[in-house]
């Protein structure tokens, strides 16, 4: 029976929302352009740059998946010790330390969530000193989730888990 869970402490890179409005607008007009225009007077250079618009439409609405997300540290529970490692610093906290954990689950990474690496997952550390650390941590996959699920369940850390699953994912976690 595994006692540890380990994994990456990660940084989920965000769009402007103008950008992201700019590339939905050119991936539409491109859409339009090649598909619904008259073939007969179509212009070689715009429909190759149509084309070009429509590839980096596809990629940035299709192809974030497979794009890892920027480790910035190491998340790890064990024996009823947090440790974790950011930025070149280790903090260990001890159960008699720590005051709450608090998951905000989305869903484990797979092929048909938004990301294999896995999905936006939250923890929150507080300890009893008022002290807060908030990770974005990555679920790779159910063996992991059902690791975390046991271990954060245990005798040493029901009482101080708490538990927020959005609607959207698609297996439980279950908090007993």
């Amino acid at each position: 029976m595994n006692t540890e869970f380990r994994t990456e402490i990660v940084k989920t890179k965000k769009y402007r929302k103008v950008f992201s409005i700019f590339i939905v607008l050119l991936y539409v007009l491109a859409t339009v352009y090649l598909f619904l225009i008259d073939k007969e007077r179509v212009n070689i250079y715009l429909k190759y740059a149509a084309f070009l618009a429509y590839l980096i439409g596809a990629f940035y609405l299709f192809g974030q998946s497979f794009i890892k997300p920027k480790t910035i540290g190491i998340f790890k529970i064990s024996n009823g010790v947090i440790h974790i490692q950011k930025d070149g610093l280790t903090k260990n906290i001890t159960l008699n330390q720590l005051e709450k954990i608090y998951l905000k689950y989305t869903d484990y990474g797979s092929w048909s969530t938004h990301s294999i690496f896995g999905n936006k997952n939250y923890i929150e550390i507080t300890e009893t000193s008022g002290e807060k650390y908030n990770f974005e941590i990555l679920i790779r996959n159910r063996t992991s989730k059902n690791d975390l699920e046991r271990i954060l369940n245990g005798v040493e850390f029901q009482e101080k888990f708490a538990l927020r699953q959005l609607k959207n994912s698609r297996t439980e976690f279950i908090k007993t």
